[in-house]
This record gives C-alpha cells, sequence and structure tokens, in this order.
C-alpha cells in the first residue's frame, strides 16, 4: 500500500542535522502518525507521499520544511532576579518560564501552553540570555527513514 493522504504510516528515523550528526533517533520506539494530519514536519511528509512499506529513503529539508528559521525575537535577555534563585544556571541548559497571563492572552496562547522551555545562550550577573528557538531552527536537517507500515484509515 503506497503513503496517501489519509493512510497510517510507522516508521523509524535517524535525524541529522547539518554536521551529518544523529540528533535523534527512533530505533526504539517507531512513530505512527496519520499522513495528511501535519503530525510531522512538512517537508518529511511531503517526502511520503507516494512510498510504500517497506521503503527505505534519505530526504534532506530546508528549514523553511523542518524546523524554520531563526526568529529574532525568540532570543531575549531577561534580568537574573526574574529566574529562580535557587537554579544554577549554565550555557546549553532548558528551562521552563511561565509566561505572564496578560502576555499569553495578548498573543492568543492558551492556559495548557503556558509554560514556555527556552535555552541558555549566555549567563551575566545581572542577566540571562534565552533562548526560545527550537535547536535546529536555521538548519538543513536530514532524516533517514525506514516506512514499517502504511495501513488503510
Amino acid at each position: 500500500m503506497k503513503v496517501t493522504q489519509g493512510t497510517w504510516v510507522t516508521i523509524r528515523y535517524d535525524l541529522l542535522d547539518q554536521k551529518k550528526e544523529i540528533v535523534e533517533s527512533t530505533d526504539d520506539e517507531p512513530v505512527r502518525f496519520r499522513q495528511g494530519d501535519d503530525d510531522i514536519l512538512p517537508g518529511l511528509e511531503a517526502a511520503m507521499e507516494g512510498r510504500e512499506d517497506g521503503d527505505e529513503f534519505e530526504v534532506t529539508l530546508a528549514p523553511a520544511e523542518a524546523y524554520g528559521d531563526v526568529q529574532p525575537e525568540g532570543i531575549v535577555s531577561m534580568p537574573r532576579d526574574q529566574l529562580p534563585p535557587d537554579v544554577d544556571l549554565e550555557k546549553g541548559d532548558w528551562i521552563a518560564l511561565e509566561l505572564d497571563p496578560e502576555e499569553r492572552e495578548a498573543n492568543g496562547i492558551d492556559e495548557d501552553e503556558a509554560e514556555m522551555e527556552m535555552r541558555v545562550i549566555e549567563v551575566h550577573e545581572d542577566e540571562v540570555l534565552l533562548d526560545a528557538n527550537h535547536p535546529l531552527a536555521g538548519q538543513e536537517v536530514t532524516f533517514r527513514v525506514k516506512i514499517l507500515a502504511v495501513e488503510a484509515d
């Protein structure tokens, strides 16, 4: 059976960054999704169309087809005293910040999405530079995919 809109597809994949290093692998847990439901990256979903059970392929996606471009507004400086004082922050750490209720409302963010994960870029005595962009934003990425099953809806 071919992958078409509405079919259920089960895959395994390795995700490689632009240096061709594996940053994610689904060897232990295959991924199941419904083609056309936008459950996976747009470029990967497009590359699935017309393929069959058992197919193995590699596809390289531009940032726009994958995790998007780096959004400068996603990089923010936050006063250190607005972060929990008991947290020892280091470059590369991820922290979860609760969004201000007024900011959520102004940006149309649901209450169940009230937390935002941000990566620490720099730590200074009085401020911390944070990045809300996906770590692979702005990068070309490659997927090595094996289609394990294609099923009718």
